[in-house]
Formats: structure tokens, C-alpha cells, sequence
């Protein structure tokens, strides 16, 4: 073929295909808007074991090692590196060998036996970069998939912490309701000694009976939402009910959770995040298979070879350029398909950033509101037990009815469960922001993150 018609064709497979640039650009504020802690230690990946509870160290561990979920991720984390490791291999030449060995016999020739071996090479030159692109893109994903497996701890961790407090708390509450039911009891005694002396009338009696029942109501559904609570731990650990169980058997009150120091900045809060880093990697190799469908629209050039030891022997070699002449449109949708991907992939990351920086907002503004809630709800307590003192002596001396020391108990009640919810509220804050903030995960240093697709 002429040389002027071959060089024509490479111009005219090479007609770039106009694309629009992708921009990930996602500005933030300077400094959060709600109140930032500043405790003394800072948050890091071992922030559990100071909080000093067994139980949840123990449902932890059991996490780490049986979790589908981190299972499942850990499996991403494989299947990445795999395909990273076949297409840097594929760079490289190839070769196979052959050897055979053939007998043959007939009623009109001799018993013939023929021995032949040989070897085939082939390695395609990587003239504008298709090869290791390709290959660096899935690089690029394998460590993304690695701080994807990061991202999937910290989650995990929180969300059994998290359930771990509820479940406390839960227990909290049905011991409230349980304390109901014995002061129930005693009140039904008490105005049935009443009412057959005469000083009570009946209805009272009926008030009483029914304020039990009520209360045993409220204590089956709470004894019910933490046994689901601990069944909840069970498959987030993905460990056999009985052994979480024993694990939940002894330990009462709310755990104590330390505070940490968290980033004040959402640009310092973003570099913590595992998530984050990975929407920047994902973006990265978005931009690299852009770039390999750029490549696809010009020629590619294999060396090829092979050698012979059968007799005769022999040997051949040579180039073949492969020209991208007519394909009815395809390459050139796949570059504008691939300037898709990677301008969804650049949004992505914008999302990502814009919902880190909300969790952490949410959470911070959270634990601002439970810090300030907590002191309250001891008031709350501390003055309806005074109040629902002063009535039951009421009630004794036959000053008010049943009912009105009925509904004062009741708002003794409320207000210890208010207690114990702000309490809960506080904890859950602080392993939401744990997890807002990236849960002590590091980047690593000398990380790619952004790259072109040119």
C-alpha cells in the first residue's frame, strides 16, 4: 500500500472527536458552622478501646473477622488487584510453545513418526498509549477499592457501636418500665388495703389494675425492640445469636464515650474521609479510559514472530499495523460514552464532597444540641422525683386521687426516659462525628489522585 494512502488513513482515523471537559471542582465552606470539639486526644482508628466497654470491643473484633458486608469488600479489594495485574501483563510480549508428536501407520506405508515443536511471540508497541493507560486506570481502581475496604470498616464499626448503645440504652428504659410495674403492683396492694377499709372507692382499685396493665404493655414491646436490637448485632458481627448473646449478657448503663478532637476545617475533615479518596480515584481512572478511547481511534502496531524446530526448521518475524479504517462509528462513541463516565464520575465526587461535608455539619450540630439537652434532662428528673414526692405524700393522706398521682408517676416516668434518650443521643453523636470524620483513617502519602486523559 502507497505510503501517502497509509499515512492519509492514520490522519483519518485519527480525527479527534470533540469532548467536554470534565470538572470536579466542588468548593466548601472555610470552617464549619456549628461548634467544633476540641478534646485532647485526637480521633484515630483505636478510638473504640478508649472507651473501655468489653462487650463492644468484643462485638468489634467479631465484626472485623465475620461481617459479610466487610467480607464482601475485602473480595472487591481482590478482584481489583487481579484485573490490575492482567492489564499491566498485558503489556508485555507474549509467547506460547508448542510440541507434538504424531504417529502413523497404514496397509501401504510404514509406521511413520513425526516430532515438531515451535514457538509463537507477539507484543503490541504501545504507540499512544493505550496499554498503560489501561493498565494504570485499573491500578488506580485496585487502591480505590482498597480505601472502598477502609470506608466499609469504619461504617461497620460505627454502625455496631451504634446499635451496641441503642441496645444499653433500650435495657435503660425496659428496667424504667419494670420499676413501673413493681410500683404498680404495690400501689394496687396498697389501695385494695384502702378500699376494703373503706377509704378509697372502688374505681380506684379498677384505675390502679389498668395503670398495671398499661404498664406491663409498655414493658413486653420495650423487652421486644431490644431483642431485636441484639439480633441486629448478630448479623452486622455475622455471628451465631447465642455467642452475641453471652457477649450481652452482663453490663448495664450507657457506655462512657470519649470525645475527640475533630477537624475544624472541611477541607482537613475531606482528607480523612476514605470515601473521598476514593470518588478522586475513580475520577482519575475515568479520565484515563477516556484517554484510552482516544488511542483506539489511531492505529495499533504488533510484532509478531515464531520459530519452528520441526524439520524443516524455521523461523518468521514481522510487523502488523492494524488501521481503525471503517467501524460504522463505533470508536468515536466509545470516546464520547467514555467523556460520559468521566463527567459522571467527576459529579460523583462532587456529590460525595457535598454529602461528607452535610454528615459532618449534621453531626456536629447533633452532639452541640445532646451536650446541651443532657444537662437539662438532669434537671427534668431531678425535679419531677421531688414533685411526684410531694404528691404521693398527698395521695397517702387522702388530700388527691389516684389519678392525679397516677398522672404525676407518669411524668416521672417520661422524664428518666427523656434522661436516658439524651444520654443515647449524646453517644450517638459522638460515633456519628467518629464516623463523619473519617473514623481516624489516614491517607496514604504519594497517592495519585488526579491524572489526564490526554
Amino acid at each position: 500500500m502507497p505510503r501517502c494512502l497509509i499515512a492519509a488513513l492514520v490522519v483519518l482515523a485519527g480525527c479527534s472527536v470533540p469532548t467536554i471537559a470534565p470538572d470536579a471542582t466542588q468548593a466548601t465552606s472555610a470552617r464549619f458552622s456549628s461548634a467544633v470539639p476540641q478534646a485532647n486526644a485526637r480521633l484515630d482508628i483505636d478510638w473504640w478501646s478508649r472507651i473501655g466497654d468489653a462487650r463492644l470491643t468484643e462485638l468489634l473484633l467479631l465484626a472485623q473477622s465475620g461481617s459479610p458486608d466487610l467480607r464482601s469488600a475485602a473480595a472487591q479489594v481482590m478482584a481489583a488487584r487481579a484485573r490490575a495485574g492482567q492489564d499491566t501483563a498485558a503489556m508485555w510480549p507474549v509467547m506460547t510453545g508448542q510440541a507434538s508428536v504424531t504417529e502413523a501407520d497404514s496397509d501401504t506405508t510404514a509406521r511413520t513418526r513425526t516430532r515438531a515443536a515451535g514457538l509463537d511471540a507477539s507484543w503490541e508497541v504501545d504507540l499512544f498509549g493505550r496499554a498503560s493507560k489501561t493498565a494504570k486506570a485499573e491500578r488506580l481502581r485496585a487502591k480505590a477499592e482498597d480505601y472502598a475496604y477502609a470506608g466499609a470498616y469504619v461504617s461497620l464499626s460505627a454502625e455496631v457501636a451504634d446499635t451496641y448503645v441503642q441496645l444499653r440504652a433500650c435495657r435503660m428504659i425496659e428496667q424504667v418500665y419494670r420499676d413501673a410495674v413493681s410500683s404498680q403492683g404495690e400501689t394496687i396492694e396498697a389501695t385494695t388495703r384502702l378500699v376494703s377499709a373503706g377509704l378509697r372507692a372502688e374505681s380506684d382499685l379498677a384505675l390502679a389494675r389498668a395503670s398495671r396493665a398499661s404498664a406491663q404493655i409498655s414493658l413486653d414491646s420495650q423487652v421486644a425492640d431490644c431483642r431485636v436490637l441484639a439480633q441486629t448485632l448478630a448479623v452486622l458481627t455475622g455471628s451465631p445469636q447465642d455467642r452475641v448473646d453471652a457477649i450481652l449478657a452482663s453490663g448495664f448503663g450507657m457506655p462512657a464515650v470519649k470525645g475527640f478532637r475533630a477537624a475544624d476545617v472541611p477541607a482537613d475533615m475531606l482528607r480523612q474521609r476514605p470515601d473521598i479518596a476514593k470518588a478522586e480515584l475513580t475520577f482519575a481512572a475515568a479520565l484515563l479510559d477516556l484517554g484510552v478511547a482516544k488511542a483506539d481511534l489511531y492505529p495499533s502496531l504488533t510484532l509478531g514472530g515464531s520459530v519452528s524446530l520441526a524439520k524443516p526448521a524455521g523461523w518468521s518475524f514481522g510487523p502488523a499495523l492494524s488501521l481503525p479504517v471503517l467501524d460504522g462509528g463505533q470508536r468515536r462513541a466509545a470516546v464520547r460514552s467514555a467523556n460520559a463516565d468521566a463527567i459522571t464520575a467527576a459529579e460523583a465526587y462532587r456529590s460525595a464532597v457535598l454529602a461528607a461535608v452535610a454528615e459532618a455539619e449534621a453531626a456536629l450540630t447533633r452532639l452541640n444540641a445532646a451536650l446541651r439537652n443532657l444537662g437539662s434532662a438532669g434537671t427534668l428528673v431531678k425535679e419531677y422525683d421531688a414533685y411526684f414526692a410531694a404528691i404521693d405524700a398527698d395521695w397517702r393522706a387522702g388530700r388527691i386521687s389516684l389519678l392525679d398521682r397516677e398522672d404525676a408517676r407518669r411524668q416521672v416516668q417520661s422524664a428518666r426516659i427523656t434522661q436516658i434518650s439524651q444520654q443515647l443521643a449524646l453517644s450517638r453523636q459522638w460515633i456519628a462525628l467518629y464516623k463523619a470524620m473519617g473514623g481516624g483513617w489516614q491517607r496514604p502519602a504519594h497517592t495519585v489522585t488526579t491524572t489526564s486523559e490526554g
